[in-house]
């Protein structure tokens, strides 16, 4: 599947989550997740992810695990997305490591999600960065980037969000960007 998303940075983090669940939206309960993100070792540089890039990432959210890969198109809130629950993440690790991949950053952050018919909401409080809220819709690979884009920013706009809130790189970029400087 295709994951085509928005991320924009919120001033107001309680009266933008009271302003939706005014609308109807049901947030689930703070999930509690810290993603370790895997780039290969010969790959362009984690910054200057492009089109075709691969990540991999380790998601220890709760008691459970997951493998998450990416595989950039448009942007990199645009991607090829494939995951499954593993049992043993540490193995994971070890499997990554003896096939070349290293651990390039890792992401703490207390999310909360609701559903808005095809859309997944996240609230994200992410350590280091601040507040966020995502829209995302998964869609088949031959998706128009930009007007999936247009149509989630619309979702958004009756909440007092707009384009200028937006932030185009991913959490784990930001922090690696932030732990870098």
């Amino acid at each position: 599947m295709r994951e085509i998303e928005i991320k924009l940075k919120v001033e107001n983090f309680e009266e933008l989550e009271k302003k939706l669940t005014e609308a109807g939206y049901i947030f689930s309960g703070p999930i509690s997740q810290h993603d370790t993100v895997y780039t290969y070792n010969n790959s362009v540089s984690f910054q200057e992810a492009k089109e075709g890039h691969i990540a991999i990432r380790i998601r220890h959210e709760d008691d459970k695990f997951e493998l998450n890969l990416k595989q950039q198109r448009s942007s990199q809130l645009d991607n090829l997305e494939y995951e499954t629950e593993v049992k043993d993440a540490n193995e994971i690790h070890q499997m990554l490591l003896v096939l070349g991949w290293k651990p390039e950053t890792e992401v703490k952050k207390i999310r909360k999600k609701a559903k808005m018919g095809e859309y997944e909401i996240c609230l994200d409080r992410v350590e280091k960065l601040g507040d966020y809220i995502e829209l995302e819709k998964m869609t088949d690979e031959n998706a128009n980037p930009e007007e999936i884009r247009k149509e989630l920013f619309e979702k958004l706009i009756p909440f007092g969000l707009s384009e200028k809130d937006e932030e185009t790189k991913g959490y784990d970029i930001l922090i690696h960007q932030l732990n870098n400087n």
